[in-house]
């Protein structure tokens, strides 16, 4: 692979863990739970309620504490605001992504119409979508990079899970809170 993509894999890449204390409703136990790494989940739940990949355990009797995990993601991120810097990616994206395409289509209407070029000229609209996987591409660098910033100057978020359509990370070194729409 490629350096350039070495980086970008590197970048988009997210650190799964869990570092939140939880209650174990069964044996009453609080503390850090085991975490047993993480498996995806295609259940997404845009409403608003959380989804969690981690497998989290109980240290003591063993229970999967999804349940807990999520009601704990809410509480911690209930009043975290998504940065403005992300807003602006996600504008910046969307404004490509209709701007870019609408600008090919329109060079190829005007030059078909004035005869600059035939019809096999379709091949700008070809370039316009190929255009389309470098601008996602550009955007999740991007937000990415977000995530490698932080007060403590030594970023590690690690990913909780998702609030509805947004991305929830835990600063593993300061405990700063990042929440980031993708």
């Amino acid at each position: 692979m490629s350096p350039l993509f070495n980086k970008y894999n590197s970048v988009v890449r997210n650190t799964h863990g869990w570092n939140v204390e939880l209650s174990c409703t069964q044996c009453a136990q609080s503390g850090q739970p085991r975490y047993e790494g993480w498996s995806p989940d295609l259940s997404v739940n845009v409403s608003g309620h959380p989804t969690i990949y981690a497998k989290l355990a109980c240290p003591k009797c063993g229970r999967r504490l999804t349940e807990e995990a999520g009601r704990k993601l809410v509480e911690l991120f209930k009043d975290v605001a998504i940065p403005e810097q992300n807003r602006k990616i996600i504008k910046a994206f969307i404004a490509g992504l209709i701007i870019v395409p609408f600008m090919f289509a329109t060079l190829l209407f005007v030059g078909v119409q004035f005869g600059w070029w035939g019809y096999s000229a379709f091949a700008i609209l070809a370039l316009s979508a190929a255009l389309i996987q470098p601008l996602v591409m550009r955007m999740n660098y991007r937000i990415g990079r977000l995530r490698s910033r932080c007060a403590c100057g030594q970023p590690d978020y690690i990913f909780m899970g998702l609030l509805g359509r947004t991305y929830c990370y835990r600063c593993s070194s300061c405990g700063r809170l990042l929440r980031l729409r993708d």
